[in-house]
């Protein structure tokens, strides 16, 4: 077996099962696409509890850092740490909303195999992509003007 390892193959033995099954029906889901997904609700719903899990933790961990502040830093130190802990687990629990809506969206296209639901399942990807992108770029502006400033303040030698 001489064949190139970078070459895609020309077909998979998965995708000739799929096209010799059963023909589908209008406004049915191609089966292909159904079974995919199926096997990507898994791992949706695992990312999605572990941010919730983990919002969870960073409440219980500002709590527990707030409590023990009291009476040794000014209430305004502590409500802006608490304020921070709270964005914090906000930022966690946004995405893990988007994927728990795309991952019932799954579990409905598995039952049904509707074409809409196809399309819903798609529309709540596109969704939390969408979100993530755009934290992403937050982040991104976050860390040059980070940079940018410790820069300013590094070279105007007042450190």
């Amino acid at each position: 077996m001489n064949e190139d390892p970078y070459r895609p193959p020309l077909e998979s033995p998965e995708i000739e099962e799929w096209h010799d099954s059963a023909p589908q029906q209008p406004g049915e889901a191609p089966a292909l696409v159904v079974e995919h997904l199926r096997h990507t609700r898994p791992w949706v719903k695992f990312c999605s509890l572990a941010g919730y899990i983990t919002a969870g933790f960073i409440l219980i961990i500002a709590a527990m850092t707030a409590r023990k502040m009291l009476g040794s830093f000014p209430l305004l130190s502590i409500i802006l740490l608490a304020s921070f802990y709270l964005v914090l687990a906000v930022l966690f629990i946004i995405p893990s909303l988007r994927l728990s809506r795309y991952e019932r969206s799954i579990t409905r296209l598995n039952i049904s195999h509707r074409i809409e639901d196809l399309e819903q399942a798609i529309a709540h990807q596109r969704t939390f992509w969408t979100q993530m992108g755009i934290m992403i770029l937050i982040m991104l502006i976050l860390y040059l003007v980070t940079i940018g400033i410790s820069a300013i303040v590094l070279l105007s030698g007042k450190i």
